[in-house]
């Protein structure tokens, strides 16, 4: 049969309150008997005692005051006699509540001996009176009260000795009925431990199972199970315990949702920042940083978390350990700062940075935001270069006309000259080509130059058009550089679909990366000054494409950097050579075309470009 838990706690406790119970009478009648045995002693003999002390203090006081009056201190004898009779009393009482032989034989010679004291003072007063002081006689009878009252003495020391000794052993009595208490509450200790030993197996028996089940789900609840329900049916305290835990349980869930929730929201708004987020400690440790935070600074998250603020930030405007003047103002706003990247460079930025407390006031950390004043400067540069591109364009189209007139006469010219005149006619061809010349690159220039609203959509192109279209920009400033350009494009390649003036802005963007990598590579001429452009119709995955490789053995770049040279405003040139947008526009070309893009580097001997279009037109 298997005991509730409530039940065997009652059984428990009753068998303990009876066993308690049965003790306690048990000791108060041990105690009520020793208590009538105390009393006893009290009541007679540390009455006689006390009085048999008071006895000796009395002759004591009287021989003194005999004393007195034989030198001559005192003119009467009365306090003596006086306290003669006191001590005749108490003596009496003595006898009264004395009950054994021998004490009240003691008592007896006691008052005898009082008596005859009492006998010697009043004729030793008489003798006084009479002025015989000084006589033998006097003297004789002085010696008999003195006598007398130091045997007094000694009988009253004999008689508190005889009670002393009557004391002690009740005492001992009374405490050989405290050991035998003490066996007999051993024996019932004895018992009262096998008692609760047997309640405490029946109660193990009760609960043992059911705080295994709980034990259990608190385990698993731990290790992050907040489906778990422990299943324990019961009207007692444990099964208000378990209700109670299901219960919990599931608030835990309901707040775990919230916190994941909110969490999510938060991280949410750090992914979405533009702007670069820094949380340091109170001590100037970075405790959390964005994304871009990471994207910007070239910084893995891991990395930077531990970190002291003054790895990437550079001149921080404030006093002892850098953190001073925020915990002074408590926030510092749009102060202007350089940020420090991994590779060194550093990056203009508006700060500001303000202090997290806790509900009391202490410091908890500091928020610090940093908007890329780049983008700004970027911003402003797009601006210029779209005024430059306007004023290219109007520029390009007044050019037009001059240079158009002048091929113009200059075949009027050659119509007009004498054949006898080859080196005037051929004189005249040069300046018809070099205006052809001119005239196309001023087309690729309003080609380039055109807004997006011009051509709205893609069109039928051939890569051998788009690089045509580039060479007439970039060809002459490569050539200048002393790079040579190997291109190998077949004529008889297919179309694709496309905007011709995208496509040329990604090749002029390859172009002048790789020129710039081999000027930093080759200051001078070098016959490894090469870069090479290649096209081919491959077959990759099921399906045609058109692919083109753009070689060079510049300076290459790095591995670390490899899988950030697209994000945007990430360039691995110093402050000043490059913006760092060029490859991630390109990207976004590239993946708007349907294409792909791999870049494959190794620092400090090539870096290898390739694109691939779908076949299309």
């Amino acid at each position: 049969m298997t005991l509730s838990y409530r039940t065997t706690r009652n059984m428990g406790f009753l068998t303990l309150l009876l066993i308690i119970i049965f003790e306690s009478i048990l000791i108060f009648s041990i105690n009520a008997k020793n208590s009538e045995r105390l009393s006893s002693l009290i009541k007679v003999d540390q009455v006689k005692l006390s009085t048999w002390y008071d006895v000796a203090e009395i002759i004591n006081n009287a021989k003194d005051r005999l004393n007195d009056f034989r030198l001559g201190k005192s003119a009467l004898v009365a306090p003596i006699d006086l306290l003669v009779n006191r001590a005749m009393t108490e003596v009496g009482t003595i006898k009264k509540i004395s009950v054994a032989q021998e004490d009240r034989d003691r008592i007896d010679e006691i008052v005898g001996n009082i008596r005859k004291l009492k006998q010697a003072v009043f004729v030793y007063s008489a003798e006084v009176q009479e002025g015989y002081r000084g006589g033998s006689s006097a003297r004789e009878i002085e010696d008999i009260a003195v006598a007398t009252a130091d045997h007094i003495g000694q009988l009253t020391r004999a008689a508190v000795a005889f009670e002393t000794m009557q004391i002690t052993e009740k005492q001992r009595q009374i405490l050989a009925m405290s050991n035998f208490s003490k066996k007999l509450l051993a024996i019932i200790l004895v018992v009262g431990v096998i008692s609760v030993l047997v309640v405490a197996f029946l109660l193990e028996r009760a609960i043992s199972k059911p705080l295994e089940i709980l034990v259990d789900g608190t385990r698993r609840l731990a290790l992050g199970n907040l489906d778990h329900r422990v299943n324990i049916e019961s009207a007692d305290e444990i099964g208000v315990l378990a209700s109670s835990f299901n219960t919990m349980t599931a608030e835990l869930k309901i707040s775990h949702y919230k916190m994941q929730k909110a969490k999510t929201y938060v991280d949410n708004i750090l992914k979405s920042m533009n702007n670069i987020l820094v949380v340091v400690g109170p001590d100037g440790v970075v405790q959390t940083v964005n994304q871009v935070a990471c994207d910007i600074l070239g910084y893995e998250e891991e990395y930077l978390v531990g970190q002291p603020l003054s790895l990437i930030l550079k001149d921080y405007p404030c006093e002892e350990e850098g953190l001073g003047e925020i915990f002074a103002k408590d926030y510092i706003n749009n102060r202007r700062t350089n940020l420090i990247t991994q590779d060194g460079k550093t990056i203009e930025t508006l700060l500001s940075s303000s202090v997290m407390r806790d509900e009391e006031g202490q410091v908890q950390g500091i928020i610090c935001v940093a908007q890329d004043v780049t983008i700004q400067n970027e911003a402003l540069r797009a601006g210029h270069l779209a005024s430059i591109g306007e004023l290219a364009a109007g520029v390009a189209h007044e050019i037009n006309n001059p240079v158009n007139g002048i091929i113009n006469f200059a075949q009027l010219l050659i119509d007009e000259c004498d054949q006898s005149s080859p080196q005037s006619k051929e004189m005249l061809q040069r300046i018809i080509n070099e205006g052809d010349r001119v005239a196309s690159i001023v087309s690729s220039l309003l080609s380039f130059a055109r807004k997006g609203e011009d051509h709205p959509g893609k069109e039928t192109i051939f890569l051998q058009e788009i690089m045509k279209e580039t060479l007439c920009l970039a060809e002459v400033q490569t050539r200048k550089d002393g790079i040579v350009l190997e291109i190998d494009i077949p004529e008889n390649l297919p179309a694709m679909k496309g905007n011709l003036q995208q496509m040329m802005q990604v090749f002029l963007n390859i172009m002048n990366n790789a020129r710039y990598a081999l000027n930093e590579k080759f200051p001078k001429l070098d016959p490894n000054k090469i870069l090479r452009i290649t096209a081919s119709k491959e077959r990759v995955d099921s399906q045609d494409v058109l692919q083109i490789v753009f070689y060079d053995q510049g300076v290459g770049i790095p591995a670390k950097f490899i899988d950030k040279i697209a994000n945007p405003f990430f360039s691995t040139k110093p402050a000043g050579s490059g913006t760092g947008l060029g490859l991630a526009i390109s990207y976004g070309i590239v993946k708007d075309h349907g294409g792909k893009m791999n870049i494959v580097s190794q620092e400090g001997c090539y870096c290898e470009i390739t694109f691939q279009f779908p076949v299309g037109g």
